[in-house]
C-alpha cells in the first residue's frame, strides 16, 4: 500500500475516488485548453458554444476510446477482468491514439450538430487541446519513472532530464517532459497564429506527431514493438503521410511533383526506421547509438519540413 501511493502520487479521496497530482495536471490543462479555444474561436469569429459543444462531446469520447483502445492493447485485462473493465476508468491506462479517434469523432459530430466547418472548428480546438497533452505529459513525468535509455552519465542525473529508475541507482530519461515540452511549445505556436483555414490545425498535428516519433524513439518499456518501435510511433507516422495526401490533393501539381513529395517521405520515413533499428542495441558502443538517434532526428525533422511545406501550399491556394 506504501508502494501503490508512493506510485501514483495520491493526495486524497473524494467518495473513496483517489485524487492523484497527474489528475490535478490534466484538470488543469483542460481547463487552459478549454479558455484558450474559446479565445481563439472568438478571435476567429465563431460562435464560442460550438467549441463548448466540442468539450462536452470530447471529454467522455476521448476518455472512452483511450481507454478502449488500451485495453485492446492488452485484451488479457479484460478476458480476466470481464467487459466492465474497459469502463473502469479509476484503474487508469489511456492512450493517445486512442483520445485522438475519439477528438476526431466529436469534430465530426459538433459539425453535424451545428453546422460548423470540421477545419473551422479544428484550428478552434487543436492549439489547447496541445496545451492538455502537454500538461498530461508533464503529470506522468513529474509522478512517474523515467521510461527512457538509461543515463549513465552522472552529470546528467537530474530532474527533469532524468528520473530515478525502478532499480536503485539507475536513471532514465524522462520522455515525457520532453513530449511534454515539445507539445507545450507546439500549442503555444499554433495559438498564435493567424492563418488560412485547416493550417493551424494542419500545423498542430504535424508538429506533435513528429515530436512523439522521436521521443518515444528512446523509451526503453514493454510498450516497444519488435525491439525497435511502439505503436504510438507507427500511427504517428500514419498520421504525418495521411496529412501529406490530403494536402496533395489539394494542390493542382504535376503528377511528378506529388509522387516526389510522396517519395521524399517514404524515402525518410524509411530512412528513421533505420536509423532507429540499428540504435536499438545493435551497436553495443554508446556514441555510435546516439549518432544514429541525431541522424533519426534529423531524418523526422526532414518529413517535419516536407509536410510543412506541402501543407503552406495547401492552404495557400
Amino acid at each position: 500500500m506504501e508502494y501503490e501511493e508512493e506510485f501514483t502520487g495520491e493526495l486524497f479521496r473524494v467518495f473513496g475516488l483517489r485524487v492523484t497530482s497527474f489528475s490535478l495536471f490534466v484538470v488543469v490543462g483542460a481547463v487552459i485548453g478549454l479558455v484558450m479555444a474559446l479565445r481563439r474561436a472568438r478571435r476567429n469569429g465563431m460562435d464560442g458554444d460550438k467549441v463548448l459543444w466540442f468539450a462536452m462531446l470530447g471529454i467522455p469520447l476521448g476518455l472512452f476510446f483511450a481507454r478502449l483502445v488500451f485495453c485492446l492493447y492488452r485484451f488479457d485485462e479484460i478476458r480476466y477482468g470481464g467487459i466492465g473493465y474497459v469502463f473502469r476508468l479509476d484503474y487508469g491506462g489511456f492512450t493517445l491514439i486512442g483520445a485522438f479517434i475519439g477528438l476526431a469523432l466529436t469534430g465530426l459530430i459538433v459539425k453535424k450538430i451545428t453546422g460548423v466547418r470540421f477545419l473551422d472548428l479544428m484550428d478552434a480546438v487543436l492549439p489547447g487541446l496541445l496545451i492538455v497533452l502537454a500538461m498530461e505529459r508533464f503529470g506522468e513525468g513529474a509522478t512517474d519513472n523515467g521510461t527512457g535509455i538509461e543515463v549513465s552519465v552522472r552529470a546528467l542525473q537530474f530532474f527533469p532530464l532524468a528520473r530515478p529508475g525502478i532499480y536503485e541507482g539507475m536513471y532514465t530519461y524522462a520522455v515525457h517532459m520532453f513530449e511534454g515540452m515539445t507539445a507545450l511549445i507546439a500549442g503555444v505556436y499554433v495559438q498564435s497564429m493567424t492563418a488560412p483555414r485547416g493550417r493551424a490545425a494542419g500545423t498542430a498535428v504535424i508538429l506533435v506527431a513528429a515530436g512523439q516519433v522521436v521521443w518515444e524513439s528512446i523509451r526503453k518499456d514493454d510498450r516497444m514493438m519488435f525491439d525497435m518501435a511502439s505503436l504510438l510511433m507507427i500511427f504517428c507516422a500514419a498520421l504525418l503521410f495521411i496529412v501529406l495526401i490530403l494536402c496533395l490533393i489539394r494542390l493542382d501539381w504535376p503528377w511528378t511533383g506529388k509522387a516526389l513529395a510522396v517519395a521524399g517521405f517514404l524515402i525518410l520515413a524509411a530512412a528513421t526506421g533505420a536509423l532507429q533499428f540499428f540504435m536499438e542495441g545493435k551497436f553495443v558502443q554508446a556514441i555510435p547509438v546516439w549518432l544514429c538517434f541525431a541522424l533519426s532526428c534529423l531524418t523526422t525533422a526532414a518529413l517535419t519540413w516536407i509536410s510543412l511545406r506541402v501543407l503552406r501550399a495547401a492552404t495557400d491556394e
